[in-house]
């Protein structure tokens, strides 16, 4: 792959989202049996967690994700950083595809501890929670986390679990599940899931930008919209 022009790299990181959403909008809009759902509200889904001793951000993930590249580093100072992608989904009960816009705000660890959160959480519709092994205490963090959640948001929305298990090349990624580790096992780590009410768990242990949507990002990122369009669904039906 061809290096990126010097002023491709000083571009400001918003313009190179906003290039890369509206690159994926003409991608995905002319291909056949796409129908566009341009009256619907995009789908918020927020970002938190402590931190975890992986990537130094989550929005490192987000990304990587959009297939941002190189990967800048903006705003390093704000609370919350927005982002939106294009994504071509299938509705239950439908047998044509639809484009639907995805919000994704990673919110700042601080910000657990401020009177904002309820703010930030407005109108979310599903939520994904980290924690690193490489900071066993993040697993707590992530825990009060999604009790915020819970407090803050009038109705549930589903959450999904995100280890970030990221490392440079120097070392190797931490095993954290067995005998004597942070869970005995898969079954441990199901229940926690389990009683915390996640709908269920992703393990990010390698960047991998060129993936997007079939990354382990994505993957999380479907899982929620499973959850999402499935409780829309749900409401469509009891009001009939």
């Amino acid at each position: 792959m061809a290096a990126p022009e010097q002023d491709e790299i000083n571009e400001p990181a918003s313009n190179m989202e906003l290039k890369t959403f509206q690159a994926n909008f003409r991608t995905l809009s002319q291909e056949e049996g796409i129908e566009e759902d341009t009256q619907q509200n995009p789908l918020k889904i927020i970002c938190v967690g402590d931190y975890t001793g992986g990537v130094r951000t989550r929005g490192i993930f987000i990304k990587d994700y959009l297939g941002i590249k190189p990967t800048v580093r903006c705003h390093p100072f704000t609370c919350i950083d927005f982002y939106l992608k294009k994504v071509e989904w299938q509705k239950l009960g439908h047998s044509s595809r639809n484009l639907i816009v995805v919000q994704l705000c990673d919110i700042a660890e601080m910000e657990r501890f401020s009177a904002m959160t309820k703010v930030f959480f407005k109108h979310s519709q599903g939520a994904m929670v980290f924690w690193g092994p490489h900071n066993p205490s993040s697993l707590a963090g992530a825990l009060q986390w999604r009790r915020k959640i819970r407090e803050d948001i009038s109705l549930p929305i589903p959450c999904v679990l995100v280890t970030d298990n990221v490392t440079d090349s120097c070392s190797s990624s931490i095993n954290w599940i067995g005998p004597g580790k942070i869970f005995e096992s898969e079954l441990a780590l199901d229940q926690f899931c389990k009683d915390h009410n996640f709908e269920n768990h992703f393990e990010i242990t390698a960047r991998d930008w060129v993936s997007g949507e079939k990354s382990v990002f994505g993957q999380a990122v479907n899982c929620l919209l499973d959850g999402i369009l499935q409780s829309e669904k749900k409401e469509e039906q009891s009001c009939v």
